[in-house]
């Protein structure tokens, strides 16, 4: 057990203790202060706000469980979870999963549903899905020859049967990664002048995002919703609010407006821990997807670049590991996660300051995202077990 990367495992602790100790602040320290300024002196009622814990416990035990096997797994026998057949194994259960998913949408009436057993929101299945793409994708591509017509179909069937949910933030992500790594892999494929060409149009892209957010509030530009009365309507209505936080804080945005509230009350230090008013407002979000603008507000922006800081050197260490693997397949997959790491932190930090619209991507480890969790330590174990099985690679 002694050969893993210990300052991988260093940042995975620090993160998931950051994260539970936020998200006590966000969620269930007002709701415990409530029942006990206003309760009926019921003391059972304080066990009301743990309930969210109680999940989230169980998931992060079944995540560094499988975290700790990894570390410790023998790695003959571990080689064999990560051979062509136990992954194309792991491909076809997910997709039964995601069949099953789409299934419930239709059988309960439901107009979105991620979850197993829909209206009980029991198991979500996004992280899963995550985690057996990206296996795919890695050892697919590092073949010397890629199976093209394998690889098409998957990602066809796995991007219809999202969309069937519909879940567009894990398309995009997913679609995010296959560019990302399909670069890497056929970077000689690849003309210089389309890589400049790509590199301008993202940074022209970025620069009209930027200066949008900034004088959104002045230009109040808002487009047609042209998927209005579809299962899409949504994306519209967040890029709205994204153009004009500010256009209708009673509804649509009240949980943006309140999160740039948060943000610039909190100042360079904060409110204090659990000072924070704004997180009152914020509704089921406040501890998941806008965990950001409760950093922000009682612990003020030097801790939130703090966090930011910390998430940057476990993406840098990620693909230093990436970097240093010798098999395509470690390379990849590890490049892959470091991947999702960069896409989610920046997102759900920049949609909580508007600089990017809303989408409901968990901060890794702090957010409140209990199935995400479970399977993003699954990932950080593999890289783990990879480490151990190249650990003269990576010294």
């Amino acid at each position: 057990m002694s050969n893993y990367d210990r300052i991988l495992h260093y940042f995975i602790l620090l993160l998931t203790l950051t994260g539970i100790v936020l998200i006590f602040s966000a969620y269930s320290l007002p709701r415990i202060v409530q029942t006990l300024v206003y309760g009926s002196g019921d003391w059972t009622a304080l066990l009301e706000p743990l309930k969210p814990y109680a999940k989230l416990l169980i998931a992060y035990a079944a995540g560094f469980g499988a975290y700790w096997w990894l570390l410790r797994a023998d790695l003959r026998r571990g080689q064999k979870l990560f051979g062509a057949r136990a992954i194309n194994l792991l491909v076809w259960a997910t997709a039964a999963l995601m069949v099953a998913v789409v299934v419930q949408k239709f059988v309960f009436g439901l107009s979105v549903n991620r979850w197993l057993l829909g209206p009980y929101h029991t198991v979500l299945i996004t992280g899963l899905i995550i985690l057996t793409y990206y296996l795919f994708l890695a050892y697919q591509f590092s073949k010397e020859k890629v199976n093209w017509p394998k690889v098409v179909f998957v990602s066809l069937l796995y991007a219809l049967l999202l969309l069937a949910q519909p879940d567009v933030g894990t398309l995009l992500l997913l679609t995010f990664s296959f560019l990302v790594l399909s670069f890497f892999r056929f970077d000689h494929w690849i003309p210089k002048a389309a890589f400049y060409a790509a590199t301008g149009l993202a940074l022209l892209f970025s620069t009209v995002a930027v200066v949008s957010a900034a004088l959104n509030a002045r230009l109040s530009l808002q487009l047609p919703n042209f998927l209005a009365e579809t299962p899409f309507e949504h994306v519209v209505v967040r890029i709205n609010n994204w153009l004009d936080p500010f256009s209708d804080v009673t509804d649509r945005s009240y949980q943006l407006a309140n999160s740039l509230y948060a943000i610039h009350k909190g100042g360079l230090t904060g409110e204090g821990y659990g000072f924070g008013m704004r997180k009152l407002y914020m509704g089921g979000t406040v501890h998941t997807d806008f965990i950001f603008a409760t950093v922000g507000e009682e612990l003020g922006f030097v801790f939130a670049l703090f966090l930011f800081v910390l998430t940057l050197l476990l993406l840098l260490r990620l693909l230093n590991l990436a970097y240093r693997f010798r098999s395509n397949f470690e390379r990849f997959f590890t490049l892959l996660v470091a991947v999702e790491t960069f896409a989610l932190a920046l997102v759900n930090a920049g949609m909580a300051a508007n600089l990017l619209p809303a989408k409901g991507w968990p901060y890794p480890l702090v957010s409140y995202a209990p199935f995400f969790a479970l399977f993003y330590l699954v990932q950080l174990g593999v890289v783990q077990f990879f480490v151990r099985r190249r650990f003269h690679e990576v010294l």
